[in-house]
């Protein structure tokens, strides 16, 4: 009998946990409720118990970035004799280290190891930077798009972009995947890993749109629009027919101003925004990368807004008012103040 040992969500906003280490090797036997391994995330640490008695078999290497959920280890009644370390036994004809996925890329691709560091294990990303990628600018899906998300938003940009006919959808990644199968007939084809971004990168897909929203007073769309951005893709703007954007405005990229929006003139869009629908921007406004101006938000001239900001719906924000960072004004507010950052301002 076999017990996966699957990694946990240590708190609400990250899907990645870091092994930091283990406390155990494969080949061991644990106890039940063992501590076994250390872990570790951008805000928190945690702890790893053995659900059962067994044999341990580890399938992520210390130091390990894994999504939640995902196996880590394996307990068996009986000990594997053929179990397979999480650092491989060959070397190459050197002294360093390597995990199981390393040497498969490496000998996939040839990599001449001399050019990997040699006082460190190999993993899976090391190798990934001497991979060449496996195709020119003539051979990229120029007119093809990945969208990052498959919640409600996901449908927004789909009607969009079917509307503008700029694009065709080629699939869909969602950190649910393979639960969520489709959204709207478009087939969800990947999770959220970075090794599944690094394969669709590698595929020729290089344009992207991250359709994640604010959900409650979590602030979602900074961290996969960085994740993503690091490994090269080009995130597109999505803009509504009926959407009324003054010729003067300035924004950058991957931004959906939905139906009925009004950006005025002078204005400044940042990256990563949302503009829903009916939201008005008045003239001379900035708003900051990774926000979110919701449905009936109207912005009075000269207000500033920061990154990673969620204006809610209905809300009012009087002229020349500066919204700081990381800040959730609920619904139907209305803001006749400077709001300093990492606050909630209640209706």
């Amino acid at each position: 009998m076999e017990t996966f040992i699957r990694m946990p969500r240590l708190d609400a906003n990250d899907d990645y946990v870091i092994i930091g280490k283990w406390l155990v090797k494969s080949g061991d036997y644990v106890d039940k409720d063992q501590l076994i391994a250390e872990l570790e995330t951008s805000k928190q640490t945690g702890e790893l118990y053995a659900p059962c008695e067994g044999y341990i078999e580890i399938k992520e290497l210390a130091g390990e970035t894994v999504n939640v959920d995902e196996i880590v280890a394996i307990i068996r009644e009986t000990k594997n004799t053929e179990t397979q370390p999480a650092i491989a036994e060959e070397t190459i004809s050197d002294e360093r280290k390597y995990s199981a996925k390393a040497m498969a890329l490496i000998k996939k691709y040839g990599i001449d190891v001399s050019l990997l560091p040699a006082n460190k294990i190999i993993r899976e990303k090391d190798v990934l930077k001497l991979v060449k990628k496996p195709y020119t600018i003539a051979e990229t899906f120029s007119n093809k798009l990945l969208i990052y998300g498959a919640g409600g938003f996901c449908k927004v940009a789909l009607d969009i972009i079917k509307q503008r006919g700029m694009y065709k959808v080629c699939g869909i990644l969602d950190r649910k995947y393979p639960d969520i199968s489709e959204v709207c007939g478009v087939p969800v084809i990947a999770g959220n890993s970075p090794e599944e971004f690094e394969r669709l990168f590698n595929e020729g897909y290089t344009n992207i749109f991250n359709a994640v929203a604010f959900d409650g007073n979590r602030h979602c769309r900074k961290e996969p629009y960085e994740k993503l951005k690091e490994v090269g893709f080009n995130f597109v703007n999505i803009i509504h027919n009926s959407a009324i954007i003054e010729p003067s405005i300035t924004m950058g990229e991957g931004n959906l101003i939905a139906a009925g929006a009004i950006i005025g003139s002078e204005a400044v869009i940042g990256n990563n925004c949302i503009i829903n629908a009916g939201a008005i921007i008045s003239h001379d406004c900035i708003i900051s990368d990774s926000c979110h101006i919701a449905s009936g938000a109207v912005l009075g001239g000269n207000v500033i807004v920061g990154e990673n900001t969620l204006i809610g719906q209905g809300c009012t924000i009087y002229k020349d008012i500066t919204i700081g960072s990381n800040v959730v004004i609920m619904n139907g507010a209305n803001v006749f103040r400077n709001i300093p950052d990492n606050t909630i301002v209640e209706k």
